[in-house]
């Protein structure tokens, strides 16, 4: 990553730990941290991830626009962020579950 990439990743990181941080002091949560349901965020099972994508917009996600800036200027490669499955297979095309 350039510099100014990682600069800017880095900050979309920072700003959403710190939505994270305000939604945690009212009291809120986000979809994933829901015990009976968060590996569905992470699962190998892409069926689960499509679901957890929808969940990230139904269910209203309060950091879902932050979530999905800072996988992207991560390149996150797996799982799914803000309303977006990331996952990536050797040999396939990425797609992203909205």
């Amino acid at each position: 990553m350039r510099p100014t990439t990682q600069l800017r990743a880095s900050q979309a990181s920072d700003k959403l730990t710190v939505a994270l941080l305000t939604i945690g002091s009212r009291g809120l949560r986000t979809p994933c941290s829901d015990v009976a349901v968060r590996n569905y965020w992470v699962s190998e099972l892409q069926p689960e991830r499509r679901q957890a994508a929808r969940w990230c917009v139904e269910w209203e996600c309060p950091v879902l626009q932050p979530c999905l800036e800072a996988a992207q200027l991560n390149d996150e490669r797996h799982g799914v962020w803000g309303g977006r499955d990331m996952t990536r297979r050797p040999g396939r095309p990425r797609t992203d579950a909205a």
